[in-house]
């Protein structure tokens, strides 16, 4: 998983002040990957141009001269994405190199200003990281941040990894595992999902939301009469579900129990009479009334 770091958590890293960060970013030397808000994030590649620039500059290179050099630096690691610690990174004069697999990049004579190991720097973050962010935020912090992340579509892949980090610190926190489970559900990784909800039933069986999105999974993979019994224990749990009695409903009547189908139906009339849903419950009541009549 590609993790972002604040611009603090950054200068931390570096011991840099963040104030530099924000210059250099200013003047486009070092831009982060990602930005929420007025919020920077960067992640291990900008870190490394970070690092890099850092070395220059301490070797009296104006950050002007060095701007180049970072932005060709920034363009040879695509091609190479997932295999960083195999790298190890120089600066020649103008031009930076990058030996992969006892291979330049690209090579260019000149004086010899900066370099270093990107294994040993990989270890200096992963470091921090264990540090600074595991042994650090709780567990209800790690589900808090989770429960920000996903509010939005692009950040969502980094509300499952804090919301990792909250179990790996509070096993028996049951709604993490919940709300792993339905971003997992969203990007079509069912098999997580249902690991993720079934972890959650075990932490706690009462869990009325991972019931019903159980049994949405398992519909969704054709194990519908399973499905049935995890809406039934949705609304057994919490008698006013309405969407777990819709979905019930639906699952039912598809497998052709059409007296369970219809008291489901006429549940979910009950607590949304108003909702947009309503008049497909209505009108299925009336199909499915008339079938019943027919067959007596």
């Amino acid at each position: 998983m590609l993790h972002h770091y604040s611009r603090a958590e950054a200068a931390e890293i570096l011991d840099i002040k963040p104030s530099r960060l924000r210059y250099w970013e200013r003047i486009g030397l070092v831009q982060p990957s990602l930005r929420e808000g007025r919020a920077s994030f960067y992640d291990f590649k900008d870190l490394i141009c970070l690092k890099t620039a850092q070395g220059l500059v301490a070797k009296g290179l104006a950050a002007s001269r060095i701007k180049e050099n970072i932005r060709g630096l920034r363009e040879k690691f695509p091609q190479f994405e997932g295999k960083l610690t195999s790298k190890r990174i120089y600066v020649f004069g103008d031009r930076v190199i990058v030996s992969h697999r006892r291979r330049l990049i690209h090579s260019h004579s000149g004086r010899l200003y900066f370099k270093f190991d990107v294994d040993d720097f990989s270890e200096e973050v992963n470091s921090w990281r264990r540090h600074a962010e595991v042994e650090e935020k709780t567990a209800q912090e790690w589900f808090a941040e989770g429960r920000q992340l996903e509010g939005r579509p692009e950040t969502r892949g980094r509300a499952v990894q804090a919301y990792q980090e909250a179990v790996k610190l509070e096993p028996r926190l049951a709604e993490a595992y919940v709300r792993m489970g339905a971003l997992y559900h969203e990007q079509n990784k069912l098999i997580d999902a249902q690991r993720c909800f079934r972890i959650a039933l075990r932490r706690n069986p009462y869990h009325s939301r991972a019931c019903f999105e159980l049994g949405n999974v398992l519909d969704e993979v054709n194990c519908s009469e399973e499905a049935v019994r995890c809406y039934e224990k949705a609304v057994e749990i919490d008698p006013e579900f309405s969407d777990a009695y819709f979905n019930l409903a639906a699952t039912a009547e598809k497998l052709g129990l059409l007296d369970r189908a219809v008291r489901c139906w006429r549940a979910y009339l009950r607590f949304e009479p108003q909702s947009r849903h309503a008049p497909l419950a209505r009108q299925r009541i009336k199909l499915l009334e008339g079938h019943l009549a027919s067959r007596e």
